[in-house]
This record gives C-alpha cells, sequence and structure tokens, in this order.
C-alpha cells in the first residue's frame, strides 16, 4: 500500500513555550508593565495575551497598581495634553472623542426634552440629563423654582463614553420626590458614586444630594439592586455633621471624591461635609484657619491620611502648599513656587497622578493673556504646561483613562 501523502496543511508553527505560559503568571507578568502604552503594544501581540488583559478583573488590578493618566480637562469640547507632557501619548488616542455634550446624541431622549447634557464623569462613566425645553414663555419664576421643576421632571442616563452603551434611568418615584417640599428646597447635587457590589465592574449607583432647610435628603439608584431609587433623610437628630449646611443659604459646591468619601466644602464654617458611600454616613472634616474659598483641592496622602494642595498668592506671585492632616490638625508639608509667567490661576482638581491649574497666561512681549493649563505632579512636584492655549475657560470636568483599546466595558 502506499504511503500516504504528506499533510499539506501543517497547521502553521508550533506556538512558542512562551505563548503556553498559564494565565495566571501572565496577569503576574503584565501587572509589571509601568505604562499602559507597554500594555496596549502586549494586548496586540497576540489572542491568548489580549484575553488575558482584556478581562475585566485584570484591568481592575492594573488601575490599582498603574492609575491610569490624566488625559485632558472637558469644557465645550476635551482639551488634553500636548508634547513634551508625559500625558501626551495617553491623550493622542482620544483624539477622536471630545465628550462635549454633541458627543452624546446616540443617547435616545424623549420627546419634548432638551439634548443631552453632561453632570459628571467618574469611572468611565458619564452622568447626562435632559430637562423639558424651554418654550420662552415669559414667567416669574425664580432660580430656585426653575431648579427644583427641572429636579422633579428631568430625564437622568448613564453612559460608557468609549463604548457608547448607556442606560436609562427610571423617574424618581412620587412618593420619594414627596420627601421635598418646594418651600423647603434649596439646592441638589447629582453624581455617579461606586457601585454596591465592589465584585462587579458594571456596578454603580447615582445619587443625588438634596439641600433642605431642615434635612438633607439623599436619593439612591443602584444597578445592583434591580435599578431602583431609595431615599435616606438626615437631619440634626441623625447626622450631627449635617447641622452647619442646614443653618445656610444655598451651598453645595463642587464635590471632590477619594478614600470612598464624597467631600462638600462648607466656606460659611470653614469646614468639608465628608459622605462616606460606604457606610451612607456623614461626617465633617475642620480646614486651616482662613483656607482660601475655591483654592484648594483635596488628595490622597500616604497611609490613608487625607493631603490638600492649596493655591497662594502675593503681589502677582503664586504658589502651592501642601499640607497633611494628622491627628485632626493639619501640618504644612511642602512649599511649591509657581512659574511667574502663570497668572490668575484656579485649581481644577486631582486626576492621574496630578493637579491640574488653569490660568491665564501673559505673553510679556505681547501682553496678551490666553488660557492655559499647567499641571504638577504629585509625586515629584514638578510644574510643566499641560495644553495651551485654548478657547476652554472654565472646564468643568477632568478625564483620566487607559487608551481605548484597553477599556472594557463599564454599561
Amino acid at each position: 500500500m502506499a504511503a500516504p501523502p504528506p499533510n499539506s496543511d501543517p497547521g502553521g508553527p508550533p506556538e512558542s513555550p512562551f505563548f503556553q505560559v498559564p494565565d495566571e503568571l501572565l496577569r503576574e507578568i503584565f501587572l509589571l508593565l509601568p505604562t499602559a502604552a507597554d500594555l496596549a503594544r502586549a494586548t496586540t501581540s497576540c489572542a491568548s495575551f489580549h484575553r488575558v488583559i482584556a478581562d475585566h478583573k485584570f484591568l481592575r488590578c492594573y488601575r490599582a497598581l498603574h492609575p491610569p493618566p490624566l488625559v485632558g480637562a472637558i469644557g465645550s469640547s476635551l482639551v488634553t495634553a500636548q508634547p513634551p507632557h508625559p500625558s501626551a501619548a495617553a491623550a493622542r488616542a482620544f483624539a477622536d472623542f471630545d465628550f462635549s455634550d454633541s458627543y452624546f446624541q446616540f443617547v435616545p431622549s424623549s420627546a419634548g426634552r432638551c439634548c443631552w447634557r453632561r453632570l459628571h464623569f467618574f469611572e468611565g462613566r458619564a452622568l447626562l440629563t435632559a430637562t423639558a425645553v424651554d418654550e420662552g414663555k415669559e414667567s416669574k419664576d425664580t432660580f430656585r423654582d426653575v431648579l427644583y421643576r427641572d429636579f422633579l421632571a428631568r430625564d437622568l442616563a448613564v453612559c460608557d463614553p468609549v463604548h457608547r452603551r448607556y442606560v436609562l434611568l427610571p423617574a424618581v418615584p412620587a412618593d420619594l420626590t414627596a420627601l421635598i417640599y418646594k418651600p423647603d428646597f434649596l439646592d441638589e447635587d447629582t453624581f455617579l458614586a461606586p457601585g454596591e457590589d465592589e465584585d462587579d465592574p458594571l456596578s454603580f449607583r447615582v445619587m443625588c444630594l438634596v439641600q433642605c432647610r431642615m434635612k438633607l435628603v439623599l436619593l439612591v439608584f443602584s444597578s445592583s439592586l434591580g435599578g431602583h431609587w431609595c431615599a435616606l433623610t438626615f437631619d440634626r437628630s441623625n447626622a450631627q455633621a449635617v447641622t452647619s449646611l442646614l443653618q445656610c443659604e444655598p451651598d453645595l459646591p463642587d464635590r471632590q471624591y477619594l478614600h470612598g468619601r464624597f467631600y462638600w466644602e462648607l466656606s460659611f464654617s470653614n469646614q468639608l461635609l465628608a459622605l462616606d458611600v460606604r457606610v451612607m454616613e456623614f461626617s465633617a472634616v475642620d480646614l486651616p484657619p482662613e483656607q482660601p474659598d475655591d483654592s484648594f483641592v483635596i488628595v490622597e496622602a500616604v497611609e490613608g491620611m487625607l493631603g490638600m494642595f492649596t493655591l497662594r498668592s502675593e503681589d502677582e506671585a503664586y504658589w502651592l502648599t501642601y499640607s497633611i492632616l494628622r491627628n485632626n490638625q493639619w501640618q504644612s508639608e511642602k512649599v511649591i513656587p509657581i512659574p511667574l509667567l502663570i497668572n490668575h490661576c484656579h485649581p481644577m482638581g486631582v486626576a492621574g497622578g496630578y493637579l491640574l491649574i488653569q490660568s491665564g497666561y501673559t505673553i510679556s512681549s505681547e501682553e496678551k493673556r490666553d488660557v492655559r493649563f499647567f499641571s504638577v505632579d504629585i509625586k515629584t512636584w514638578q510644574v510643566e504646561l499641560f495644553a495651551g492655549p485654548s478657547k476652554v475657560i472654565f472646564p468643568s470636568h477632568l478625564y483620566s483613562g487607559f487608551p481605548p483599546s484597553l477599556c472594557a466595558p463599564t454599561i
């Protein structure tokens, strides 16, 4: 009998022994890669690498060890880091994303509603709102009347801006909105929060903190609890920390988040109001004496402590002070001078390992002021140009993230 013909399809070259390494060992190796760019190159090397790196659990571990870089500031468009800033390479991957309000047209809206408007960016998600179209009729409503009406009748959506996925939230039930009487309504702040299920990467919450004259009402939507709203009420009897807020006019400024807590500055009492979203409890943190309003940001310090960058100025000179809260006392750690050409500064927040400062930048030869952005590395204290000049005056959000190819869906 004749020998069988040679196999014309040998199946390609044998797989390299390295590609046969167990997934668990590959995860340990990939966690050692220092930058997202290194990880992106690895994921394109072969299918097995991509499978390991694209896993939600791996990306969460990598994010914890290597926080995603600061990509840019979001205003009317996305202002991204420019060379030679270290974040410029990561920012190039977002050239097709501007995250402006018009970007979110892929989210369907109800008839008679305005276009979606951004409220908050958090952990790879965007919170959107749409209110009833203003028909242009004359009205004697005050600003607070309009705010209350929009609060009751608005639509809310949560979306993944990179993967263009979305969830339309149900309306807050009438029995919960009934807790908030119009004459008592002062202000509200709606924002995204971490999900209740830490093991579920798709879990998220939406919170609405409502300031009333005699109480705070916290409305909470949880994707982990069947997508329902619930309400918690805080007053002097069950939350002593909120007493100062209940003694003032409307005052819910921009919040900051770290260590599982959201913080609001209470300028009238020189305190921070903190909401621990893990146990849903309020507490108060004293600020240093004579703390300048709207000129500081809080950061995560060593050993879980609270740190603070404060922007100060005198005779057109600017500098930053860095302090840490130890034993309920703020202790100064560092003074960081700001370049003389930077003026009219405003600290915007911290993301991706950087404090971002918006500034009117004076070009001495022309006496022309441009809006530019400078970053301060919170580890090395280095101050460098981040982006500019820009027409965006007051971007309202900082955006940090890995390249889209490394972003697992969040919805």
